[in-house]
C-alpha cells in the first residue's frame, strides 16, 4: 500500500515542511543575531555583519547559507562585496496566521471537558518516591572503609 503525502498549504501558502525549514534555520542563536541585525540596520555586507557580531567571515558564510536556503535572507553580489538583505515577508509568511495577540484581560481560558470516568474504575495509587538504591550502596561503602 503506498502512502501519498498531500502538500498542505499553511499560512502565506507555505507547506508545513517549508515552515519547519524556516524555524530550523532560526534555531541557532548566531542566525537569530544575524536576522536581528539585518532587521535593525537593514542590508549589510559580510564584513560589517561579521565585525558587528564578533564572528569570522567563514562562520558568517556558513550561517548565511542556512538562512538563504530557508528563504529568510537574500544575498547579492556587488563588486567584491556580498550584500545580505532580510526577507521579512518570508518570515511573516511562516507565522502569518498565528494569533500573536495575548488574550484580553479577564478572558477565561477554555479547558477541555473532563472525560467521564468508567463506572467501577479505580484510580491507581501513585508512589510517593522512587525506590531507594542507596541502602545497598552505603553498606558497600562502610565495608570498603573498614578494610
Amino acid at each position: 500500500m503506498s502512502t501519498t503525502r498531500i502538500a498542505r498549504q499553511g499560512p502565506g501558502g507555505l507547506t508545513p515542511e517549508q515552515r519547519a525549514k524556516i524555524f530550523k534555520a532560526l534555531s541557532d542563536e548566531r542566525r537569530i543575531d544575524i536576522v536581528d541585525s539585518l532587521a535593525k540596520h537593514g542590508s549589510q555586507c559580510g564584513t560589517q555583519l561579521a565585525e558587528e557580531l564578533g564572528i569570522s567571515i567563514a562562520l558568517l558564510c556558513h550561517h548565511w547559507e542556512v538562512l538563504v536556503e530557508a528563504g529568510l535572507v537574500k544575498k547579492e553580489r556587488q563588486g567584491q562585496l556580498r550584500i545580505c538583505t532580510l526577507n521579512a515577508e518570508r518570515l511573516a509568511e511562516a507565522t502569518g496566521t498565528w494569533n500573536t495577540k495575548p488574550p484580553a484581560k479577564g478572558t477565561k481560558v477554555k479547558l477541555p471537558a473532563k472525560a467521564p470516568s468508567k463506572p467501577g474504575a479505580r484510580k491507581k495509587p501513585v508512589a510517593a518516591t522512587a525506590p531507594s538504591r542507596t541502602k545497598g550502596l552505603t553498606k558497600s561503602v562502610k565495608r570498603a572503609t573498614k578494610a
